[in-house]
C-alpha cells in the first residue's frame, strides 16, 4: 500500500507551484509522452528556467515506508539518447505516520490512527503536518548516487533508494547518514526550501536549463548548466536531436534505451519565467 495515494502528493504539488509561480507553466505529461521532446517546446515557450520533476511516493511496509526507484526510468533521465542532460528531480515523501493512508472512489483519504485529517496537509496553516514539511527533492544523479553499486546491471527494474523507520527521524527531521547505503552528494532538499534555490539559480549540484532571450527579448537559446560545464542549445539544435552513444562505452544502457517505457504519468514539468528568477 502506498503510504499516500500518489494523486494526493501529485495534486498537492501542482497547487503549491501554481500559487508560487502564477505566471509559470505547468504541463503534466501523459503516459508514454517523451520528457527529452517536451522539455525543449516548454523550454522554447518564454525566457526563464524550465525543469521536470519526478514524484514518487513510498510504500508502506508494516511501520516502515520504503521508496523505490525504476532504475531503468533513471538510465533514461541521466544517459538520454539525444540532445544535453536533462534537468530532472526527484520529489518524495518522508512520512511520520505508520500504515498508509487508505482512499477509494468518492472519498477523502483517511489518515491512519486518528491524527489530523490529510485533506489540511495541503495548507501551510496546517502546521508541522504541512506537506511541504515532509517533503524532498533531489536530483536524478544524487538519487543514482545513492544507490546500491551495480544498479545499472542488476536483474528487475527496482531498487531501493531507502526504507524509512520511527528511529530515523530526529526532531521530524530524517537523519540522512542512516537511510541510504551510500551518501549522495548532498543531501536531500526539503520541498520549500529547494524552489528558494531554484529562484536563486541553483541547485549548482543539478542540471539546469535556462532559456536565452535575444536583442528581440524573444527565446533565443537555452543554457545548459551541468556541474562545472556551461553548454549553449539552439532550439534548432534542441528540436532537431541526433542519437548518441552510451557515454559508460559497454553497451549496458542499450537495453534502457530501445524502446523502454519513460515511466508514467508522474512527471511534472515546470516553466519559470524569468521575471521570477533572481
Amino acid at each position: 500500500m502506498r503510504s499516500i495515494p500518489e494523486k494526493t502528493l501529485e495534486h498537492w504539488a501542482s497547487i503549491y507551484l501554481a500559487n508560487r509561480f502564477p505566471n509559470g507553466a505547468l504541463w503534466w505529461p501523459a503516459s508514454g509522452e517523451d520528457v527529452l521532446a517536451e522539455l525543449p517546446r516548454l523550454a522554447a515557450s518564454a525566457p526563464g528556467k524550465t525543469l521536470a520533476l519526478e514524484l514518487k511516493t513510498t510504500e508502506a511496509r508494516n511501520d516502515d515506508h520504503v521508496l523505490e526507484i525504476d532504475t531503468r526510468q533513471l538510465a533514461r533521465y541521466l544517459y538520454p539518447r539525444s540532445g544535453p542532460p536533462l534537468p530532472v528531480y526527484y520529489v518524495f515523501p518522508t512520512p511520520r505516520w505508520k500504515g498508509s493512508l487508505a482512499s477509494r472512489s468518492g472519498f477523502t483519504p483517511l489518515a491512519p490512527g486518528g491524527t489530523t485529517a490529510p485533506p489540511e496537509w495541503w495548507r501551510r496553516q496546517a502546521g508541522e503536518a504541512w506537506f511541504g514539511d515532509w517533503l524532498y527533492v533531489m536530483p536524478a544523479r544524487s538519487v543514482a548516487a545513492a544507490l546500491r553499486p551495480g544498479w545499472r546491471k542488476s536483474p528487475g527494474k527496482k531498487a531501493s533508494l531507502f526504507t524509512l523507520q520511527p528511529s530515523h527521524f530526529d526532531g521530524g527531521v530524517p537523519i540522512w547518514a542512516s537511510l541510504f547505503t551510500h551518501a549522495p552528494p548532498r543531501r536531500p532538499m526539503k520541498w520549500a526550501s529547494f524552489w528558494k534555490i531554484v529562484t536563486a539559480c541553483g541547485p549548482d549540484h543539478g542540471v539546469r536549463w535556462r532559456t536565452i532571450a535575444g536583442p528581440d527579448e524573444l527565446p533565443k537559446r537555452v543554457l545548459v548548466l551541468d556541474a562545472d560545464q556551461e553548454l549553449e542549445w539552439s532550439f534548432g539544435d534542441l528540436f532537431n536531436q541526433t542519437g548518441r552513444r552510451d557515454p559508460s562505452g559497454d553497451g549496458e544502457f542499450a537495453a534502457a534505451a530501445a524502446g523502454e517505457d519513460v515511466g508514467g504519468d508522474e512527471r511534472l514539468l515546470l516553466h519559470i519565467p524569468e521575471a521570477s528568477l533572481a
